[in-house]
């Protein structure tokens, strides 16, 4: 199949007031928050100037139209038939997944969350004067996931709300139906609602796994779940700050709404054009992307492979790998990489202090240089 996309064509994004770039000086490159350095997809670029060409951005009703691009991308992306009222948009994950804390969590209730995650989720409980349980992580078979046989440790009686991530960030473990199962018997059982962010759902890297959305394990899983999503990811759309929840269950959508209501503020109208335009036209820009970030995490893998003291985990999903730095002994892992010219996240702030977070969204030039300057830094100690 010949290649419509250029991903290895180099992009400048200095002068953008880049969260990513402006974090460090030119010395150092950086691979750390989840955005990718990838121009978006013409089809998105050609629908945003199409909007910028009228000259007003006033406040943005979303449509009917809009809300069913989203029903029929489940229904052909993932298997899932939701209803068009279902939806409630948000500008992202990160507000809904506070919003169902303080909405949806009894007073100084707990939230089951997973230990090991990306900050936002241990964040959340706290913003709303909630506790956190951190449910314990396992990493059988080389998969970062919440560990299915203490599921029953965590103290049920005062909780509501269970946070879930999938694909797993970090780690981009992609679970299975049976694990899925064992985690809606205990949310079931425990009368839960379960707040599942799968931002990465179509971040899939091995070809044959397959994302399951949570509303789509049972009729019960589905009338208990509030399923988040967005082009953001996916696309590198972030910063237009839009992105939708799923709630079948029409208490918990309006408690929901409430909550957002004064609080949350409108999603901006190149947001929803943006995301539109993804779900409705992007599929091959998608396709391709998917294969340029296979090549970038195999090579990585390789490399990762003939480092002592480093041990990258098989990635399933997710731009992300997860990379156990423990064996180099490092009294300051964050600190030796970004003195090396690589700017990783830590993964302290994931709960984990033993790994460091490496985002490949980006050119494989780049990476090769990345890798040069580890290896170049690990041979001069």
């Amino acid at each position: 199949m010949s290649k419509q996309f250029d991903f290895d064509k180099p992009t400048n994004r200095h002068g953008t007031h880049s969260l990513k770039w402006d974090k460090y000086n030119d010395d150092i490159i950086p691979l750390w928050v989840a955005d990718m350095d990838f121009k978006a997809a013409p089809v998105i670029v050609n629908a945003l100037q199409e909007r910028i060409a009228h000259g007003v951005y006033g406040y943005t009703r979303p449509t009917q139209d809009w809300a069913q691009v989203v029903v029929d991308y489940y229904q052909r992306e993932h298997n899932w038939q939701i209803k068009p009222e279902w939806l409630v948009w948000v500008p992202g994950v990160v507000a809904s997944m506070n919003i169902a804390c303080l909405a949806l969590s009894p007073e100084h209730g707990t939230v089951i969350t997973p230990e090991v995650i990306y900050p936002h989720f241990h964040g959340a409980p706290n913003n709303s004067h909630k506790k956190s349980y951190y449910q314990p992580m396992s990493t059988a078979q080389s998969r970062l996931r919440v560990d299915l046989d203490r599921l029953n440790e965590a103290p049920t009686h005062d909780a509501k709300v269970m946070l879930f991530c999938n694909p797993q960030n970090p780690g981009g473990c992609v679970y299975t139906a049976d694990e899925l199962a064992n985690i809606e018997a205990f949310r079931a059982a425990n009368n839960l609602i379960m707040v599942s962010d799968e931002i990465h759902a179509d971040l899939i890297l091995d070809q044959d796994k397959q994302h399951i959305p949570y509303g789509r394990i049972s009729q019960q899983a589905q009338d208990n779940s509030i399923v988040l999503g967005a082009a953001s990811k996916t696309y590198n759309v972030a910063g237009l700050a839009c992105s939708w929840a799923i709630i079948a269950n029409d208490e918990i959508r309006s408690t929901f709404q409430k909550a957002m209501h004064g609080i949350v503020s409108e999603i901006n109208p190149l947001g929803y054009e943006a995301t539109i335009a993804a779900l409705e036209k992007g599929g091959e820009w998608r396709a391709e992307l998917l294969a340029y970030l296979r090549g970038n995490r195999d090579y990585l893998a390789q490399e990762f492979a003939s480092i002592d003291g480093m041990d990258m985990l098989p990635l399933e999903a997710t731009f992300l790998a997860w990379i156990d730095v423990s064996g180099l002994g490092l009294d300051d892992a964050p600190a030796f990489f970004e003195a090396s010219g690589v700017g990783m996240s830590p993964g302290a702030g994931f709960n984990d202090k033993n790994y460091m977070r490496l985002n490949f969204g980006c050119q494989r030039a780049v990476l090769e240089q990345a890798m040069q300057r580890i290896r170049k830094a690990l041979a001069a100690r």
